[in-house]
C-alpha cells in the first residue's frame, strides 16, 4: 500500500482488487486493518478517511463490511458517521458469518459490535482488535 492512512473509498478500491484474484483473506485484512489506521488518525484525519462512500468491491459482503467498519471507527472514536453508512443498499439481506465457521455462529452473535450487526454482518470476539 502507497500510503498508511487509506481513505476507506481507497481500501474498497485495494479490497476489489483482492477479491478480482479471488484473495478474499487479504481482502477481509484490509478491511479490518483500516480500524487500526483509524484509531491511530487525528480527528481531522479520521473526518477525511470516512468523507467519501467506497465504490462497490463487486461482492455486496465486503461492501456491507466496510460501511460497518466506518461506522464502528466512527463510534469507537466518538465521531459522528458519515450520512452514507445509512445508505439501504449497505445492509445485507442474508446474514453473513465472516468467519465462516458453523461452531462460531453463536460467539459471533454475541460479539458483533451494532455497526456491524443491524447490516447482518457477524464477527468472533477479538475479530476487531489489534496488537
Amino acid at each position: 500500500m502507497p500510503r498508511t492512512q487509506l481513505t476507506i473509498k481507497e481500501v474498497g478500491q485495494v479490497v476489489g482488487k483482492c477479491l478480482l484474484e479471488n484473495d478474499r483473506p487479504s481482502a477481509l485484512r484490509l478491511s479490518f486493518r483500516f480500524i487500526e489506521t483509524f484509531d491511530k488518525a487525528t480527528d481531522e484525519v479520521r473526518s477525511r478517511m470516512v468523507a467519501h462512500r467506497p465504490q462497490t468491491t463487486g461482492d455486496l459482503q465486503f461492501d456491507v463490511l466496510l460501511a460497518g467498519v466506518a461506522e464502528f471507527s466512527c463510534a469507537k472514536n466518538g465521531l459522528l458517521a458519515p450520512s452514507w453508512v445509512n445508505d439501504q443498499d449497505l445492509f445485507l439481506e442474508q446474514w453473513w458469518f465472516v468467519s465462516g465457521m458453523d461452531s462460531l455462529h453463536a460467539d459471533a452473535l454475541v460479539s458483533s459490535p451494532i455497526s456491524l450487526a443491524r447490516r447482518g454482518v457477524f464477527v468472533t470476539q477479538g475479530a476487531l482488535e489489534y496488537a
